[in-house]
Formats: C-alpha cells, sequence, structure tokens
C-alpha cells in the first residue's frame, strides 16, 4: 500500500461559517477523519502547512508548499494538496515550474462548497485525489470534479458550478468508475529533482479593454515592474491606431529592459503575433508571444525568467519555451 502526504493549506474545503462568512478553519486531520480510512487506496500522513483564504495566498506560500514537497519526496509515494480554488491554477503553475524533474505526483485539490456542508464536493475531490495520487505518474496535476489537469493547463472557468476547472489546451486524463483514463501517462524524469523557488515578483498583468490608455503600461514601467504581461484582443493583439497605439509604449518599455509578454484574453487556443499588423509590429519591438499558456503560467514563468535568466535572449527563449 502507497504511502501519501496530505498537505492542507486551507481554502474553502476548510472553511467553517463565521460572523464575516466562510473562514478556512477545518484541519486537514479533520478531512480525513471524515472521510474515513476505508475505501482509499493508500495510507496518509496529514501536515498542516496553512490555513488561508487561497486569495490570500502569497508567493512565498508557493515556496513553502514546493518545499515541502521536496524535503519529503523520498519519504513518500505521493503528496495530495488541499487548496483553495481561487488561485488553484497559480499555485499549481508555480509547483510545477519550481520543482523540476518531479519524480512523484503531486495533485492539488479543492472543492467549491465546504467539506462538512451538505451535497459538498469536497469528500469526493479529496478521495479522487488519493486515487491519482496513488496511479504514480510524476508531475504536478490538479484533480477537480473527476478531471486530472496538467498542472501548467489548469484554469478556473466557474465560481459555482462543481466543475470548476478546465484543462486549457491539453486535455490530460478522467476518473472514470474504472480508473484513471490517462491520454498520457509521463515517464519518471531523466535528471534529479531540482527546487527552484527563485522568483522576481515585480510583474503583473494589464488586461485590456478598447479605449485602455498607453499610459498605463508606461506607469507601470515607472513603478518599477520588470516584467508585464499585456492580455490583448484575440490572438494577442495590442490597438496600434494613431488615437491609442501601445506601440510607442511598448518600445519605451523594451528599451528599458522591461519584458513585455503578449497573451490573448482568449482562454482557448491562444497567441499568434504573426497575423495581423496588431501583434507583428508589438514583436517586431521585442514583445514576446505568451503561446496557448494560461496567463497564470506565464505569470510564474516570468517570474522565474527574470530570476534566472541572464540576458533578453534567454528570457524569451525561456517564455517561447514548451510548459
Amino acid at each position: 500500500m502507497k504511502n501519501i502526504l496530505m498537505l492542507a493549506t486551507g481554502g474553502t474545503i476548510a472553511c467553517e461559517p463565521s460572523e464575516d462568512g466562510l473562514v478556512p478553519r477545518l484541519s486537514g486531520e479533520t478531512m480525513l477523519q471524515y472521510l474515513g480510512g476505508a475505501g482509499l487506496p493508500c495510507r496518509v500522513e496529514v501536515r498542516e502547512l496553512m490555513n488561508l483564504d487561497s486569495s490570500n495566498l502569497q508567493p512565498e506560500d508557493w515556496k513553502t508548499m514546493a518545499g515541502a514537497v521536496a524535503d519529503a519526496c523520498d519519504e513518500y509515494d505521493g503528496f495530495v494538496i488541499t487548496h483553495g480554488t481561487d488561485t488553484m491554477a497559480y499555485t499549481a503553475a508555480a509547483l510545477h515550474q519550481m520543482l523540476k524533474n518531479l519524480p512523484r505526483p503531486v495533485i492539488i485539490t479543492g472543492s467549491q462548497l465546504p467539506f462538512t456542508a451538505e451535497g459538498s464536493d469536497g469528500p469526493r475531490n479529496l478521495r479522487d485525489a488519493f486515487f491519482v495520487a496513488c496511479e504514480g505518474v510524476p508531475g504536478v496535476f490538479v484533480t477537480f470534479h473527476g478531471a486530472v489537469i496538467d498542472g501548467a493547463r489548469a484554469k478556473k472557468m466557474h465560481t459555482e458550478s462543481f466543475a470548476a476547472y478546465a484543462s486549457v489546451n491539453a486535455p490530460l486524463a478522467r476518473i472514470t468508475p474504472d480508473g484513471v483514463l490517462w491520454k498520457e501517462r509521463r515517464p519518471l524524469p531523466d535528471g534529479p529533482l531540482e527546487l527552484l523557488t527563485g522568483l522576481e515578483c515585480r510583474v503583473c498583468v494589464l488586461k485590456l479593454v478598447p479605449g485602455t490608455s498607453p499610459a498605463l503600461l508606461d506607469m507601470m514601467v515607472e513603478a518599477g515592474y520588470r516584467g508585464i504581461i499585456i492580455e490583448g484582443f484575440g490572438a494577442g493583439g495590442v490597438p496600434n491606431d494613431s488615437r491609442g497605439s501601445f506601440l510607442p509604449s511598448i518600445r519605451r518599455a523594451v528599451e528599458k529592459g522591461v519584458v513585455i509578454v503578449c497573451a490573448s484574453q482568449c482562454v482557448f487556443d491562444g497567441v499568434d503575433l504573426s497575423r495581423y499588423p496588431i501583434g507583428v509590429l508589438a514583436a517586431r519591438l521585442g514583445a514576446v508571444s505568451g503561446g496557448d499558456k494560461t496567463v497564470e503560467t506565464l505569470t510564474v514563468r516570468l517570474m522565474q525568467a527574470l530570476y534566472y535568466c541572464g540576458s533578453a535572449e534567454d528570457v524569451r527563449a525561456f517564455m517561447e519555451s514548451p510548459v
């Protein structure tokens, strides 16, 4: 029987009512007791890392989670992390990046209703997470409402539906009564586990609407941000009309060493800066294509690129490489 370490971090799955609304109070041990050991495919130990609403999570909390996995990687067959849904995609992307050559499964899950609420999806999601962890497929995954999603491809799509998460541009697996049906079962990595927790947190996202002033981009540069992701329209285009062109602001930002990444407000299919002048001209000035990556993954990759890469060319190559 496999040994799985459950790392509890809070979130809706751990919430209980209070005068100020739902707050995370339930411990991982209590959730495990409610779930009961009968039917679980593994032995489970629990470690309480934190008990936070995931909207309050900070990049240093990603480092804590990654460090906990790395420190115990040789002692357990897999890991399950209970987490709030609001920033789960950011955490999944961060752990995917921080745990290079991860030889164990790390399964992140949560719920839309508190674990002890009537009709909660928490017990199912947590039980599913243990089953997926026992599959032994290495990597970081989100398990939610029967879906198994690559940690670099997770996106929260609904605020209330139990099917809250989607796999963006890369469906991976489903949990069925007959077991986990994998589209791809990844092999063990070739190299040893590396813990890469360096982050440059002066990164932000600018979401465009018609009429957004390019001065906002200039203000972000002046505020000291070293990387800016522009959520543009369609295939990642930014306005270049004389009434509000972003091109001069992009040029000034790149000249000051700021990395500009073009992403799309569309969830699926990704960016193609070669299609229209609104993308072609931005790319000529040095803007980087976000490809088909989620904004969550682009954010974490940009934080790491700015920390570890020594040149603009290295940053570009890292940002445009596959996840």
